[in-house]
């Protein structure tokens, strides 16, 4: 037995020594990681941040930490009119773009904003979404300022506040109407057809409390009981006039593209789950804060007037159809595919109504 015994002893003391002796096997490389600065042109907290900050934290999360995202807020890099070319020239990796503050930057994407287009805001979204990730014309837009688009996201619809009743489309006349993006022309169009004087008037956001409250103005088309309530319109215009979406107001986040080509397949297939999900966690997100404003708006008295349904779509044949038209020519004018796209999203917007 103890022959037996010490060479099974010598066999397993040489056997612990050589693999004592073998090297370890290799460590696997830590992941690589990856931190993009993200700017937001407005204070963080609110409606106009809150939604791509949703975003982000999805991101990071379902990443793992791989990607992360350096945060400044309040315009430190620049106000929204400059985010695109901010975004092209690596400012900043990520951040919102708005085709009503930059549309000669995305002519064919402000197709979307065209007064009238669709009144319901989520089948909006869906529609506007699909044909920023579909059609190679609107793709090509964002490429060509060196960005990738990500996701859209919607405010509530642009209607009308206003110091006086407005019933009908003839209590505009006489009134400076505080307008931008798809409402300016639109309200050029209906003084036209109604034969009166209406003066579109160019006030910026951070501005219109002001010229409200000391009557530089007598109606204006914004986002009412949310953006609109965050921004304290509520205590300035004593009535809201709805449904009358005069427009649906556009954001849209985007990164660079030479930054979204150094990210790995595997994560950027990630990020783009996050945002294809960003399009239905913004309208949850906006649905969720419009019992709240409407309630905000009812507490200080504001007065609430149902605009007809005869009158909107008298305002979509007087004011809406004209500048569709209008569009339509001017971009093939410039040789850009516009009834292409205008046809393209028409059809999109139909499948999701």
């Amino acid at each position: 037995m103890k022959k037996i015994f010490i060479p099974l002893m010598t066999i397993a003391v040489v056997a612990a020594l050589l693999l004592g002796c073998m090297p370890a096997a290799p460590e696997a490389p830590p992941e690589e990681t990856f931190t993009f600065v993200y700017h937001c042109p407005w204070p963080p907290k609110q409606i106009l941040c809150d939604i791509e900050d949703l975003f982000l934290d999805n991101v990071e999360a379902r990443t793992e930490g791989r990607v992360t995202f350096e945060r400044i807020y309040g315009g430190t890099l620049g106000d929204l009119t400059v985010q695109p070319e901010q975004i092209q020239n690596r400012v900043f990796d990520v951040g919102q773009i708005s085709y009503v503050y930059s549309p000669g930057q995305y002519p064919l994407g402000c197709v979307t904003t065209l007064p009238g287009i669709e009144d319901d805001s989520h089948v909006w979204e869906y529609a506007t979404h699909e044909l920023s990730t579909t059609d190679p014309d609107i793709i090509a837009e964002y490429s060509a300022l060196n960005s990738k688009y990500l996701f859209v996201w919607a405010l509530e619809p642009m209607e009308i506040a206003s110091h006086h009743p407005i019933e009908k489309l003839e209590d505009f006349c006489g009134d400076r109407v505080r307008t931008h993006g798809g409402s300016t022309l639109a309200f050029d169009a209906l003084a036209e057809a109604l034969g009166c004087s209406i003066a579109p008037t160019t006030v910026h956001w951070g501005e219109l409390p002001v010229a409200g409250a000391e009557h530089v103005i007598d109606s204006a088309c914004f986002p009412v009981p949310v953006t609109g309530r965050d921004a304290g319109l509520h205590t300035v215009f004593p009535y809201y006039i709805t449904p009358f979406p005069v427009y649906q107001f556009h954001f849209a986040t985007a990164i660079n593209l030479d930054a979204w080509n150094e990210i790995p397949p595997d994560l950027q297939d990630i990020i783009l789950e996050c945002a294809d999900e960003a399009v239905q966690d913004g309208l949850d997100y906006l649905d969720s804060k419009i019992a709240g404003g409407l309630q905000d708006l009812e507490d200080v008295g504001v007065i609430t007037i149902d605009w007809p349904a005869s009158e909107m779509e008298l305002f979509r044949e007087l004011a809406c159809y004209p500048v569709w038209e209008d569009w339509v020519a001017e971009t093939e004018a410039e040789g850009l595919p516009g009834q292409e796209v205008f046809d393209h999203f028409e059809a999109i917007l139909a499948q999701y109504r």
